[in-house]
C-alpha cells in the first residue's frame, strides 16, 4: 500500500495491530482492575477485544486499542456512554468500569509493543442481530431504538467528534482507489456508479442538513437482541465509529442492514425508517437523499472490505462476512431509479 493511501485511510485501518494474547488480557485485568475470570477473544476491526466473565462481579469487555488510536477518540467514546446513561438511564448501552486508579482509560505496553489505550466496559447479554430471525416488528423496533439513541446523544459534544473517519458516508468518494481491489469488473462498475450518483445528488445537499454526534455504525454485529424475543432490542455495541454527522446518515447506515428476503428491496428499510420517524420525524430533504446514502454505505462496505481482505489475509473471513448480502443489495437497488426509491419511502415509511 503506498504512502498516499495510508495517509488517506489512517494508520488504525492501514496497519494491523500487534497481537494481544489471553495471558496478556488476564494480566491487565488483574493488575489494573483487581479482577480475575475467564477470557475469550472477540472479533474486531481495529482493537483487540475480550469477553471477560469474572468470578462474582459480572461480565465485561476488555478493549485494547490499536497503538495508533488517539486518547482523545477513546475519551470521546467513554464520555458519550456516560452522557447517554445520564440522559436516558434505561438505555441499554455499555457502561465504563474505572480502573483501580480511578481511570476510565490508561496506557499500557503489551508484550513490549508501543503503549496502547486500555478500557473496560460492561458486557451486554443477548443474541447478535446477525443471528436472529427477522420480522417486520424487528425492523420497526430497530428504527425506534436508533431514534431514541440519537435523542440521548442530541445534547452531547466532544472535540474528537470532528475526526476524519473512513467509515463516514460523506467520504465515500475518498475510497475510489480501493475499487482496484474489487476483482469482478461488473461489481466494480456498479460501485463506481453509486459513488458518481452520490457526488451528483447527495453531496451538495448534505451540508444543509441537521447534524449531531451519532453512533454511525448500527450494523447487524453491533446490535444485541433479546434471546427469547428476537424482535426486542436489548442493546447496542461498539461506539468506535461515532462522529458528528447528519442524522440521516446514521439512519441510512441502520437501514442498510435490513436485508430483504423477498418483495421490494426497500421494504425492510422502509419499516425501519417508519419506526425511526415515530420518534424522530424526517425532513423532506433528508428523505430525498436517503436512497443515495444507503447505496453509498453499501459501496463503502464493498470497497473497504475488498481492500482489507487483500491487505490482511488473516482477517479475510471477518471483513468479508457481509459481502454476499452487500453485492445482492447493490444489484437489486441498481435496478431502482432514485425517483422510484424516494416515492417508495414517502409511501411506506410514515409512522403509524
Amino acid at each position: 500500500m503506498n504512502a498516499g493511501l495510508s495517509d488517506a485511510f489512517g494508520e488504525t485501518l492501514a496497519e494491523d495491530a500487534p497481537d494481544v494474547s489471553i495471558t496478556d488480557a488476564l494480566a491487565l485485568l488483574r493488575q489494573h482492575y483487581g479482577l480475575t475470570g475467564t477470557v475469550r477473544p472477540l472479533p474486531g476491526e481495529r482493537d483487540h477485544n475480550f469477553h471477560i466473565q469474572t468470578e462474582g462481579e459480572g461480565e465485561f469487555v476488555l478493549k485494547v486499542s490499536h497503538p495508533a488510536e488517539e486518547a482523545g477518540f477513546t475519551d470521546f467514546q467513554n464520555k458519550a456512554l456516560d452522557h447517554i446513561l445520564a440522559v436516558d438511564p434505561a438505555m441499554p448501552v455499555p457502561s465504563v468500569r474505572k480502573s483501580l486508579e480511578g481511570e476510565a482509560q490508561f496506557m499500557a505496553s503489551v508484550d513490549g509493543s508501543a503503549p496502547r489505550i486500555v478500557r473496560l466496559v460492561t458486557y451486554l447479554p443477548g443474541q447478535l442481530l446477525s443471528r436472529t430471525p427477522t420480522s417486520a416488528a424487528q425492523d420497526r423496533n430497530l428504527g425506534i431504538f436508533l431514534a431514541r439513541l440519537g435523542r440521548a446523544l442530541r445534547g452531547f459534544f466532544h472535540p474528537a467528534a470532528g475526526g476524519d473517519l473512513l467509515w463516514d458516508i460523506r467520504k465515500v468518494a475518498k475510497t475510489r482507489p480501493m475499487l482496484a481491489h474489487i476483482a469482478d469488473i461488473r461489481h466494480r462498475a456498479m460501485v463506481e456508479r453509486v459513488i458518481d450518483a452520490f457526488e451528483r445528488h447527495a453531496a451538495p445537499v448534505i451540508p444543509g442538513l441537521r447534524a449531531q454526534i451519532v453512533h454511525n455504525d448500527m450494523n447487524s454485529y453491533n446490535v444485541v437482541m433479546d434471546g427469547s424475543r428476537p424482535e426486542v432490542v436489548s442493546g447496542i455495541l461498539d461506539f468506535g465509529d461515532m462522529i458528528h454527522s447528519p442524522l440521516i446518515c446514521d439512519l441510512a447506515i441502520g437501514a442498510v442492514y435490513r436485508w430483504p428476503a423477498e418483495g421490494h428491496p426497500l421494504a425492510p428499510a422502509a419499516r425501519f425508517v417508519a419506526g425511526y420517524q415515530s420518534v424522530q420525524p424526517l425532513e423532506s430533504e433528508e428523505l430525498g437523499i436517503l436512497f443515495h446514502l444507503i447505496r453509498a454505505r453499501l459501496a463503502l462496505i464493498a470497497n473497504i472490505a475488498s481492500w482489507q481482505a487483500q491487505r490482511f489475509p488473516a482477517k479475510r473471513d471477518y471483513v468479508l462476512r457481509l459481502i454476499t448480502e452487500v453485492w445482492a443489495s447493490l444489484e437489486r437497488l441498481d435496478e431502482l431509479s432514485s425517483a422510484d426509491a424516494r416515492r417508495y419511502f414517502l409511501d411506506h415509511s410514515n409512522p403509524e
